[in-house]
């Protein structure tokens, strides 16, 4: 009964979306982040609802005569450069046919941000899509940060299935999510939904320490420390982070605390240098071939682990996002991988100070800057977990362009600041906005773009 009810639910929207594509981009927003088939029985958990969306979603962008068009942004060249490269290894690489799973994996999230950035540039499109990400991944990490109170942590919260299929990537996944859950604090779609967003985030910070995950902890340490370093009220916030962190310290049982602590140890842990023998493989692989690597998921060929991989041991996943470009596309890929990352940390700062001094468009600085965070939590939980062809990842590189477009058009208006009115004129230089006068009702030009 479930199974036929969420695909009732999902069938019933679907002929919307040839004549509305960003109502398919929303669905396609809900399907990729919640799987809620997945969480019924039946024919609806194996059905492919997403690739009927996506082939629905297409076709309105074909007929639909709303404006679509790709932004001009850095973002979108690093991405192109990125995945164009992915495919180029995968033709060079060992076995081709065994990597092309994973590279069309990767097109198909690839294809998914692109089309969300030609179809949602309007704030109310931007705000329905960043909200239906967070309540699609809020659920998870609502159950979760649930399970682990109620277990007392004892219990560990597992993957949910999708791009979250283990507690690693879980975790990294809610990592990323928690600035994003303190954004809706602060910029709540309604003021019913404040205090049910507080209680959202704290679930989501618990979340993560529930999977047990070390590379998560360690994610939503960088996270929290970044948060408390960049925020306007670290008092308040080290009064109320301090208290719990303490109290969920004495609270947790021993199981966790002893694998947690096991970090210190890690030259003994027999998972750390299992995950030293396959960052030699990587090596190995890239050394041996450093403008193509070995193609995708040369992980598991055995050709490659019989020429690569140290003897007496046997392959296994990277536990590195680094070493797995690496090993997958040379020296040539991590480097466009890393331009990638960094092209999106930097894209969302700079939108993040643009557009914050402006009443009118500080959602939009928020929000980016929240973005910005969460790719802290990937870059530093990506050193022990696998997650390349992570779609949240790519998913944020989408949310910043989409910001950078609203914010665009939002500075074309009249805008005000704390001082008073600007008015902003249209040029390619970018400077704060000048102090106005108290009492005057009018204001000094200000460059913007």
């Amino acid at each position: 009964m479930r199974g036929a009810l969420v695909a009732l639910l999902l069938f019933m929207w679907m002929p919307f979306v040839v004549f509305k594509p960003y109502m398919g981009v929303l669905l396609w927003d809900w399907i990729s982040h919640m799987q809620p088939h997945k969480q019924s029985y039946g024919f609806a958990t194996s059905f492919p609802f997403l690739d009927f969306v996506a082939a629905l979603t297409l076709s309105g962008l074909v007929i639909s005569k709303d404006k679509k068009n790709l932004p001009m942004h850095p973002i979108i060249a690093a991405m192109l450069l990125y995945f164009l490269w992915t495919v180029f290894t995968t033709l060079a690489g060992f076995e081709p046919a065994y990597s092309l799973t994973k590279m069309t994996y990767l097109f198909k999230v690839m294809l998914f941000a692109f089309v969300a950035m030609m179809v949602m540039q309007s704030p109310n499109r931007l705000k329905a899509f960043v909200f239906v990400m967070m309540i699609s991944l809020a659920f998870i990490s609502i159950k979760g940060g649930l399970f682990t109170v109620v277990t007392g942590g004892s219990g560990r919260v597992q993957g949910a299935g999708g791009m979250m299929e283990d507690n690693n990537q879980l975790a990294m996944g809610m990592a990323m999510l928690v600035p994003l859950s303190y954004y809706f604090v602060r910029f709540p779609p309604h003021k019913l939904l404040k205090w049910p967003a507080v209680g959202t985030a704290l679930l989501t910070t618990i979340s993560v320490v529930g999977t047990q995950s070390r590379g998560g902890f360690v994610a939503l340490a960088a996270v929290l420390g970044m948060m408390l370093i960049q925020s306007k009220h670290k008092f308040k916030l080290l009064a109320v982070m301090v208290p719990l962190l303490v109290g969920g310290y004495f609270m947790v049982p021993d199981s966790w605390k002893n694998r947690i602590e096991s970090t210190e140890n890690a030259t003994e842990d027999s998972s750390f240098l299992g995950r030293v023998v396959m960052w030699k493989f990587s090596s190995n692989v890239a050394d041996d071939n450093p403008i193509e690597g070995g193609g995708f998921n040369v992980f598991y060929v055995r050709r490659a682990l019989e020429l690569y991989l140290p003897p007496g041991h046997t392959g296994r996943a990277p536990h590195s996002v680094y070493f797995e470009v690496l090993a997958e596309h040379g020296y040539t890929g991590l480097i466009l991988f890393m331009t990638m990352l960094f092209t999106a940390w930097y894209s969302a700062g700079t939108a993040a100070k643009r557009f914050r001094p402006y009443e009118e468009t500080k959602w939009v600085g928020e929000l980016s800057a929240a973005i910005q965070l969460g790719l802290v939590g990937f870059a530093v939980g990506g050193l022990t977990v696998n997650i390349a062809t992570f779609d949240l990842f790519y998913h944020y590189m989408a949310v910043i362009v989409m910001c950078v477009t609203v914010g665009d058009q939002l500075l074309t208006k009249k805008l005000t600041t704390k001082q008073g009115e600007v008015t902003v004129a249209a040029s390619k230089k970018w400077s704060p906005p000048k102090p106005v006068n108290k009492g005057k009702a009018t204001s000094k030009g200000v460059n913007a773009t």
